[in-house]
Order: C-alpha cells, then sequence, then structure tokens
C-alpha cells in the first residue's frame, strides 16, 4: 500500500469512526430522555419529537441519498417523513435508519471519498463531506436533545 493509500485508509477509518460516535452518541441522548418531554414544545416550537422525526427524515431522504447517488446505489424505495407517537417508536425507527445508513457505505473504499452527488439546490458534495456533515447533523440533535431533555427553568 502506498503512503496516499494509507492515508486515505486512515482518513476513510477515522471518518467512519466520528460517524459512529456520533450515532451512539445521540442514541445515548435519546436513551436517557424524559419520555414524558418527548412532545413537550419549547418556545422555539422544537421539542425531542420533532428533532427525531427531522433526523430520521434527514438521514433517509438528504444524507442517505447524496451517498447512495455518490456510490451510484439506489436509494431505498418507499421512504416517508416521519412522524412518531412515542419516544420508543422514535428511537428504534432511527436505529432501522442508521443501519439503513450503515448499510450504504458497507463496501466504501478510500477512493470512495472523493466521488460526488450534487443537490439541485445546495452544491455538489465529496462522499467524505456528505459523511463529515451526518457526523456534525448527529452532533447537532445530541445537543438539542440534552437541552430539550432539560425542564424550560434550567435550559441555558
Amino acid at each position: 500500500m502506498t503512503e496516499g493509500n494509507s492515508e486515505s485508509a486512515l482518513e476513510l477509518e477515522s471518518i467512519l469512526a466520528r460517524l459512529t460516535e456520533s450515532q451512539e452518541a445521540l442514541l445515548k441522548a435519546l436513551d436517557a430522555a424524559d419520555a414524558d418531554r418527548f412532545a413537550i414544545q419549547a418556545a422555539d416550537g422544537t421539542s425531542i419529537k420533532r428533532s427525531l422525526e427531522r433526523t430520521v427524515d434527514d438521514l433517509d431522504l438528504y444524507y442517505g441519498a447524496l451517498t447512495a447517488s455518490c456510490l451510484n446505489l439506489p436509494q431505498p424505495p418507499g421512504l416517508v417523513k416521519s412522524e412518531f407517537s412515542t419516544l420508543r417508536e422514535g428511537t428504534m425507527a432511527l436505529q432501522v435508519t442508521q443501519g439503513r445508513f450503515t448499510n450504504l457505505l458497507h463496501d466504501v473504499l478510500p477512493q470512495d471519498l472523493d466521488k460526488t452527488a450534487t443537490d439541485e439546490r445546495h452544491a455538489t458534495y465529496t462522499l467524505r463531506q456528505v459523511l463529515e456533515m451526518t457526523a456534525a447533523h448527529f452532533q447537532l440533535r445530541v445537543r438539542q436533545v440534552e437541552t430539550l431533555n432539560k425542564p424550560a427553568s434550567t435550559r441555558a
């Protein structure tokens, strides 16, 4: 393996590790969330429910679609917008969605990081960028869930 290939392999491994860590952090935050606070809306209209629904939708319908496009894979059929009635239902759906997303990455190689997909409304992204955006998205949702899980009087 050449030095460039080794660096690319390490980069891919690092990106996938950050993605996995951020996915696990979100599941941990959801596990710690109070089910009674699931649908309670903050002053800005956000809630754990809405944050979880948006996460699943974004992973399925945006990041998953971009990843599939980068890798020339089909997007799973029949994906629809999420609507969860309980924290448990939403968490289980997130795990299924994360599994679907992970399956897209099953055979990813270091050279795939430079493959591109175009989002007609925003820009053209490399797989590297899509994976980094996905990990950042999960981290954002972790912070949201942790904040929304606190009573309004203790939120910073």
